[in-house]
């Protein structure tokens, strides 16, 4: 659609090179030729998931030729790349080829390519969790979640045919792929950054509309000083610290933190922008067509058109059913979600609940704290007792527990205080 209607429009902007929606859409005829001439048609394609225009037309050609299109992590063991291919009903693979995009559109096209407008019912998506829970489990797409998907975004965020939107996320992952279905909505580049370079992404900045970063990546960038322009930069990935989202909007970016999830095609709640000082703290409300709510142990529960029909080998869902997260969090009165962490790592002490994100937002807010982990050790009073690593800046441990007191529950405040040179399990 964005090939018919701004045909000469930027689709890829890589380094120095641009490539127009026409010019995507050929290659991605390309693909789909490949594909239907090998037998494919409805089969599992899967393709690495390579920041490169290649995999971009990889994406789109396979959904083209309805096939499952099913992008791949470069970086996993051989044999865990098999097993997801396999469990997915992969029967072809499409590497990145020697001369990327140039090698597609030196292909000839086959004369009968389907001119399927979105959302065609036979393509899929199968895209695999990151395996927070210890599994990579493969997360069914289709046209019609991803197109709900994308009206609640652009319904929350505004972004138009000349906002060009920054990726510096996997292609194997819906944080880094949901940019490509925005963009291609509304006839908009996507700026690809081929690696994460902080002092660079920063100048980037003043040069796109929007980005998506996570909250490692975020800190780093304003760590740097680079920050440039005013771009909108969609936070998410898992809970930022007030603090840091706060330096980042001060250093002159609209930081939006956002929550989402493969199982929902990226967002669900986003900061709505010109919310973001008063919604700091928040992942915002529902987009369009979404709903939330917290259950009364506090899990997170979702519903929409947005949300996926299921697992790879599982019963599909009851469409229109409530799906519950594997996180925990709270409602406020003006409908805002607040994301307390994952409902596995919250920790009983003392016969109450206590979230570990909760307790180290707290810590990494007082000014002469870095970073912080919150864990818990068995123990014979507690069950299990609160420990607290900290890296200090310019505070004791004993300035920081005192600051924290009275702004933490007596359940949530560590029993022991460590400080350290480095938090294990923390990215600097």
């Amino acid at each position: 659609m964005a090939a018919a209607d701004r045909p000469d429009a930027p689709a890829i902007v890589a380094g120095d090179r641009t490539i127009t929606y026409a010019t995507l859409d050929r290659a991605a005829n390309a693909m789909a030729g490949m594909i239907l001439g090998a037998g494919l048609e409805g089969a599992g394609v899967a393709f690495w998931g390579e920041r490169d225009p290649a995999t971009i037309a990889a994406m789109w050609g396979a959904c083209r030729a309805g096939s499952t299109a099913v992008p791949v992590d470069p970086r996993l063991p051989p044999a865990e790349a098999m097993r997801l291919t396999r469990d997915a009903g992969v029967r072809g693979l499409f590497p990145v080829p020697e001369g990327g995009i140039d090698a597609l559109l030196d292909r000839r096209v086959p004369d009968a390519i389907p001119a399927w407008g979105p959302p065609h019912p036979g393509a899929r998506l199968v895209v695999f969790t990151s395996g927070s829970e210890g599994t990579h489990k493969g997360v069914i797409l289709t046209g019609d979640t991803i197109a709900a998907s994308v009206d609640g975004s652009q319904d929350r965020l505004g972004n138009g045919p000349d906002d060009a939107w920054l990726c510096v996320l996997p292609l194997f992952h819906v944080g880094g792929l949901s940019i490509l279905w925005r963009q291609a909505h509304q006839g908009a580049p996507v700026v690809l950054a081929d690696r994460f370079e902080p002092a660079v992404i920063g100048d980037l900045l003043g040069r796109v509309g929007f980005a998506s970063l996570v909250p490692t990546m975020l800190k780093r960038v304003v760590a740097s000083g680079r920050v440039a322009g005013t771009a909108t930069v969609l936070v998410g990935g898992g809970p930022a610290d007030p603090s840091l989202l706060r330096a980042a909007i001060e250093s002159g970016v609209r930081a939006l933190q956002t929550y989402g999830m493969t199982e929902t095609a990226s967002q669900i709640t986003t900061v709505a922008p010109g919310d973001e000082e008063t919604d700091l703290g928040t992942a915002g409300r529902p987009i369009a067509g979404a709903e939330v709510r917290a259950t009364a142990e506090g899990r997170i529960e979702v519903r929409g058109r947005m949300v996926s029909p299921g697992y790879l080998g599982d019963e599909p869902r009851e469409p229109g059913s409530w799906f519950t997260t594997g996180d925990l969090g709270s409602i406020d009165d003006q409908g805002r979600l607040t994301v307390l962490g994952r409902a596995d790592a919250m920790i009983v002490t003392g016969g109450e609940n206590v979230h570990p994100a909760q307790v180290e937002r707290v810590l990494r807010s007082h000014p002469g704290v870095v970073e912080a982990r919150v864990f818990g050790l068995p123990d014979d009073e507690w069950g299990r007792r609160l420990v607290a690593e900290i890296v200090l800046d310019g505070a004791t441990s004993a300035e920081v527990r005192a600051w924290a007191e009275p702004r933490l529950t007596p359940a949530q405040l560590p029993k022991e205080w460590r400080p350290v040179e480095a938090v294990q399990g923390k990215l600097e």
